[in-house]
């Protein structure tokens, strides 16, 4: 899989026409001001969930990627492209309903992931990031578009494509992740649509063979690794949210300035009607494709312990399509002006339809990795099949639910939701949510205070019950699990000191994990964890430091966790001549030791172990970071892992797999709002 750089440099002049084209459409409009408003719509009743506009902030551009945004501590195979299980089990998300698609949630854009926008002004971003090492390095970019074209209509589009050689052999991988979404606002009609795509492909290695390697004199591509694999997942969606708002008008006052004819400013008043919507019928429509492929030239030279289908090569597919109808009726908040809450009920129909080899004969080879009892004449004798997609298995899944909520007002919000499954693979799975947040008033500062819940009883994964490849095979019938979650968090920001403390706690009831041989197994009984995570922002008028400890207690090794993971950025924030902001510090990430667990390549699985520990390492990154406010152009150049070339080498995201060493980056981001 090697990506010539004409590739991305035709990516870049592709984007940048688009951009001169968007630019070159509006730049003879009258100027008007910029406002940006954004949007995201909840899973099950596609309610709108407000967001700020774009983040346009210039700080901590070194630090964003799409590892660090996810934890501020994951565990991978060192590739900025990997599969990915963060070290913060509260900062663990399940994006799609596809087993082998969990351990790529962070490079997913799933429906419920996409920004709707309505805005005065078109808006557009580019952004380049490049790690320079010789024939590894990483390229990143990315664009994004959005803009009326109407009052009422929003059309936009983002791309992103990431390709990150690794600093080790056989690690190379890359992505290409975009959507184009619309919308249209009407008095009575609404419309949101999205169409996603994500493709990611990543070799696999397996670790070092000697991990006494990192203290020679090899560099790092040289040292000798156990494995040559690849995986890739292709995932598609596509989501369209309508409704229609029956409403009644309502007359509002509304204060403004003009100019008269001795071009004065003078006030005036006019009367506006406004469409309150009453009741709101809703039909949701939402297709998800996940592929996930896994290949090996050689099966034999694997690490893992069996062959079942071919001792030559390996080529296992899996694949889970998923198709939602959901039909709703909302009663608004807005329009009830004596119980101040909204409520919503539903019915959400889902076809699934899982593919894979289903019921067909294996031929089980018992790998010694010392000895391979099957010669050339022996393997050209066994029948082999090109793949394992074979069989489909179709299921049918009918929910209904409801949810209570109050979203307007200042000070108390709250939210109630459950659904249940009567029909289906899935039936008497249930959930049912709770949260509601405060803010208070402390002299010329303010207080918010957040709490959730939730209660849910989970099906496993059609995959952790039936699941056939060249290296794994099971049938189990696992119990469903239950999961109690309840955590609060208390936010106090003042001019100087910004602290928020959110504990956690979870009970896990019938817990499925992967062992030590790959296989799911399930807990019998319940497992608990436990985390404080304190963020505590220190602001002057020149240094800054920013903080952020998570503390964690598992009460098994089934979940393993470090106890103490950091991270901490000092630094220098200012503005040069009223033209440039600048951000010149350094960070740091740690985390304390702990049996982490090791990645099974032709899983994408993360399986605990119990015989290595790693951790008790800083890994630290110096950087300069500017912003040219005329141009709203953003800049940074960074240097990662520094403290790689004078401390102990010693150094591990998990057994056997390095962190990747030093390296340094740079990259800028251009922002365009007209």
């Amino acid at each position: 899989m090697h990506i010539q750089h004409h590739a991305y440099q035709r990516l870049i002049s592709t984007l940048m026409l688009i951009l001169c084209m968007t630019v070159g459409v509006t730049a003879n409009e009258k100027t008007v001001p910029t406002v940006i408003k954004a949007w995201q719509l909840d899973q099950w009743t596609g309610i709108a969930d407000t967001l700020s506009g774009i983040d346009s902030s210039f700080l901590h551009l070194p630090m964003r990627d799409v590892l660090n945004d996810y934890s501020i501590s994951n565990t991978t195979n060192s590739n900025l492209i990997s599969p990915v299980q963060s070290r913060i089990y509260f900062s663990r998300k399940k994006a799609t309903d596809f087993l082998f698609a969990d351990s790529y949630t962070p490079y997913l854009i799933t429906p419920q992931q996409v920004k709707f926008y309505h805005t005065t002004t078109p808006y557009s971003t580019i952004a380049y990031k490049k790690g320079f090492v010789t024939n590894r390095g990483q390229n990143d970019i990315s664009f994004s578009f959005t803009g009326n074209v109407s009052r009422r209509t929003n059309l936009g589009m983002t791309i992103d494509y990431l390709n990150s050689y690794g600093r080790f052999a056989n690690q190379e991988g890359k992505t290409v992740l975009g959507s184009v979404f619309g919308s249209y606002n009407g008095n009575h009609y609404s419309l949101q649509g999205a169409f996603t795509w994500n493709t990611l492909s990543n070799f696999e290695n397996g670790g070092l063979q000697d991990i006494n390697d990192l203290q020679g004199v090899l560099k790092p591509e040289d040292m000798p690794v156990k494995m040559q694999g690849m995986s890739g997942l292709r995932y598609l969606s596509g989501y369209i949210n309508h409704y229609y708002s029956i409403c009644v008008e309502r007359e509002r006052k509304v204060n403004y300035r003009e100019r008269n004819e001795d071009g004065e400013w003078e006030k005036k008043d006019s009367i506006k009607i406004e469409y309150v919507p009453v009741t709101t019928f809703r039909h949701m429509f939402e297709v998800n494709d996940a592929t996930k492929r896994y290949v090996e030239k050689s099966a034999s030279q694997s690490i893992l312990p069996n062959i079942y289908r071919n001792p030559i090569s390996t080529q296992d597919s899996a694949a889970c399509l998923s198709i939602k109808n959901t039909l709703s009726v909302t009663f608004e908040e807005e329009f009830n002006t004596w119980l101040k809450f909204g409520a919503t009920i539903y019915a959400m129909n889902e076809f699934q339809r899982h593919t894979s080899a289903i019921g067909q004969e294996e031929i089980i080879v018992n790998l010694n990795p010392w000895n391979n009892p099957y010669n050339d004449v022996m393997a050209e004798s066994i029948h082999r099949m090109p793949d394992t997609l074979f069989g489909q298995q179709w299921s049918n899944n009918t929910y209904i639910g409801g949810a209570l909520y109050k979203h307007q007002g200042k000070h108390i919000h709250y939210g109630f939701d459950g659904n249940v499954c009567l029909i289906g693979r899935k039936i008497g799975e249930f959930q049912v949510n709770g949260h509601m947040d405060a803010g208070f008033n402390i002299g010329k500062d303010s207080m918010t205070i957040r709490a959730k819940a939730f209660f849910r009883n989970e099906t496993p994964d059609y995959y952790l019950l039936h699941y056939r490849s060249n290296h794994y095979r099971w049938d189990n019938n696992f119990n469903k699990q239950y999961r109690l979650h309840i955590s609060g968090e208390v936010a106090y920001p003042t001019q100087w000191i910004t602290p928020k403390l959110n504990v956690s706690f979870e009970n896990i009831t019938q817990y499925i994990y992967f062992d030590t041989n790959g296989t799911p197994k399930q807990v019998d009984g319940s497992v608990q964890v436990l985390a404080a995570d304190l963020q505590l922002n220190i602001t002057t008028p020149w240094v800054n430091l920013d903080n952020n400890i998570v503390y964690q207690l598992s009460s098994s090794d089934k979940i393993p966790l470090p106890t103490i993971s950091l991270y901490s950025n000092l630094y220098y924030h200012g503005t040069w001549g009223k033209v440039l902001d600048a951000q010149i510090g350094v960070d740091l990430r740690f985390f304390t030791k702990y049996y982490a667990p090791i990645l099974n390549p032709a899983l994408g699985q993360f399986c605990i172990q119990n015989e290595t520990q790693i951790g008790n390492y800083p890994v630290m990154n110096v950087y300069a970071n500017f912003y040219v406010r005329q141009l709203r152009l953003k800049l940074f150049a960074q240097y990662q892992h520094f403290n790689a070339s004078f401390m102990n080498k010693q150094y591990f995201e998990m057994p056997n797999y390095p962190m990747a060493p030093d390296m340094f980056r740079a990259g800028l981001a251009w922002h365009f709002y007209k």
